[in-house]
């Protein structure tokens, strides 16, 4: 057996893998979603309580609007932020959800509690004002006019005075 060229392919298949990883999450940075426990006081959240994941979305353009819809299940619209910023759609919401039932002799009590932020980047000039949203079945859709851009105009040259 020959250790060195063992040696030199585990290296290159950890150089592989490490590019291949830097690849993937370089693509799915806009992807991730930041959750993290509610929390009266925001001091005190532990870095261990941290969380990431993905809420799927979908972008598509059309002539006049950008739509984005984005799955947020278990919501209720009141706790849904939207915001339209510096070519971005930014959403943030914060999930409360408790249920109690009873199983013979056992009560159970489910509890979740957390927040979230997704920062969406939207193709083209698109203008906040008159954009729309609705949520409907952990669905948000979010409408955003395209941005109206100054159209060329012929400017007749007069004699001066």
């Amino acid at each position: 057996m020959n250790f060195d060229r063992l040696k030199e392919d585990a290296g290159q298949t950890w150089r592989w893998l490490a590019e291949g990883w830097r690849a993937i999450s370089g693509r799915a940075a806009n992807a991730l979603t930041y959750f993290s426990p509610a929390r009266e006081n925001r001091q005190e959240v532990d870095r261990r309580d941290l969380r990431w994941g993905v809420l799927a979305v979908d972008v598509s353009e059309h002539a006049d609007h950008v739509l984005v819809e984005l799955e947020v299940p278990g919501l209720d619209k009141e706790d849904i932020d939207v915001t339209v910023a510096d070519g971005q759609l930014m959403v943030s919401g914060s999930k409360r959800y408790e249920a109690e039932r009873k199983e013979g002799s056992l009560r159970i009590t489910e509890r979740a509690f957390g927040e979230f932020r997704r920062v969406i980047p939207l193709p083209g000039e698109v203008a906040g004002e008159g954009a729309q949203a609705t949520y409907k079945r952990g669905v948000l859709k979010v409408k955003v006019p395209r941005a109206s851009l100054p159209r060329a105009r012929k400017i007749k040259v007069l004699s001066g005075s």
